[in-house]
């Protein structure tokens, strides 16, 4: 599951969620945001809900 929403709203969400795990050593960060189809999308973690649009996948072009 990912969540879909501005920039923004998936850099803050990783950042709330990188601060509620208190990630170190390797893992530094929750999820980098994925532009692809003209929207952004992140990593949806269960213990951090959002009010950005809950998706199943993330579209991808078929390549050229």
């Amino acid at each position: 599951m990912y969540y879909k929403g501005t920039e923004q709203e998936c850099i803050d969400y990783d950042a709330t969620v990188t601060a509620g795990e208190h990630y170190h050593g390797t893992t530094t960060h929750w999820a980098d945001p994925i532009y692809s189809e003209g929207n952004w999308y992140i990593i949806k973690n269960d213990k951090y809900p959002s009010s950005m649009e809950e998706v199943d996948n993330i579209p991808v072009s078929p390549e050229s």
